[in-house]
């Protein structure tokens, strides 16, 4: 029962940390720079919406870095060059990219969800896998 406790207790801490507050404000500015960027590809220059997802993805992947390294972990103490925490970064970031474009598939090809909702949907998805590997392997202090 201790270690359900500590474990919950950890949890806990991790959520209401300056850190996942930071990187959800991050988050979202990354979804504004995502959506934005999708409506772009798809409504406007015709791309299909699966490539405009995966490209509407990266712009955020982009934008997101770059903010959480300059704001949300600039105080971790990690050893790390900046260029492989960028690349650490966007190759965590295959996981959630993953999620999201295999949401967005399911929830629009099965499911016949609007596209917009269903993005916004499958973005969502991919927070909690996208601050774990962040805090853990990204930013670590080991």
């Amino acid at each position: 029962m201790n270690n359900v406790l500590r474990l919950i207790s950890k949890i806990l801490r991790r959520v209401f940390s300056p850190e996942f507050i930071k990187f959800n404000i991050v988050g979202g500015v990354g979804i504004l720079v995502n959506m934005a960027a999708y409506i772009v590809l798809k409504d406007w220059l015709q791309v299909y919406y699966m490539i405009s997802g995966a490209l509407a993805t990266e712009v955020a992947i982009i934008n997101n870095f770059i903010l959480n390294d300059l704001w949300t972990f600039r105080n971790r103490n990690t050893k790390m060059s900046i260029w492989l925490r960028a690349g650490l970064f966007h190759l965590s970031r295959l996981l959630g990219m993953g999620v999201t474009l295999g949401a967005l598939y399911v929830l629009v090809d099965f499911f016949k969800l609007n596209d917009l909702l269903a993005y916004l949907i499958s973005i969502g998805l991919g927070v909690l896998a996208n601050f774990y590997t962040s805090d853990i392997y990204v930013w670590s202090q080991r």
